[in-house]
């Protein structure tokens, strides 16, 4: 194994453990508004709310419910998302984040998709920010929005 391979399997790890990287990762809970639209035929375009929970590291779990329109048509679209975070501590500028899940259309057969893409939101460990996301998922995804954070920051552990 080549150190380029190790160290990439080490800060998976320590992303996705969060018990070895949280020492001083803010954990909690996120709710926000989000508007979303896919360019695809047929365009969805809707906005809803978000909801977040962040168990500490680098990873944060989302909901998101979405009520808009389709073909002159009311629609409701339904995404369940893992985000893995770059800097899950920075209190100020832009923080990047990974998205990947699953998005499904509400009163449409066989309506649902893999969603991936990526994120930028506003200084991830403060009490709130916008964010943006660009990707795919039912044709291309773009996302805006705010969260409001409730979030626990924890100290360093003494060895």
């Amino acid at each position: 194994m080549s150190l380029r391979a190790g160290a990439i399997g080490g800060s998976l790890l320590l992303a996705f453990h969060p018990g070895l990287a949280s020492a001083q990762e803010p954990h909690g809970i996120e709710a926000g508004a989000e508007a979303l639209v896919t360019l695809a035929d047929p365009t969805f375009a809707g906005g809803g709310v978000s909801l977040g929970v962040r168990p500490g590291g680098s990873v944060r779990v989302v909901l998101n419910l979405l009520a808009g329109g389709q073909r002159e048509r009311l629609a409701g679209r339904g995404e369940l998302l893992g985000q893995l975070m770059l800097t899950p501590a920075r209190r100020r500028g832009v923080g990047v984040y990974g998205v990947a899940g699953i998005a499904g259309q509400l009163g449409q057969r066989d309506a649902g998709w893999l969603v991936l893409g990526l994120g930028l939101e506003q200084a991830p460990a403060e009490r709130s920010g916008w964010h943006l996301e660009a990707g795919i998922g039912g044709g291309v995804r773009l996302a805006a929005g705010w969260r409001h954070r409730w979030l626990s920051h924890a100290r360093a552990r003494a060895p």
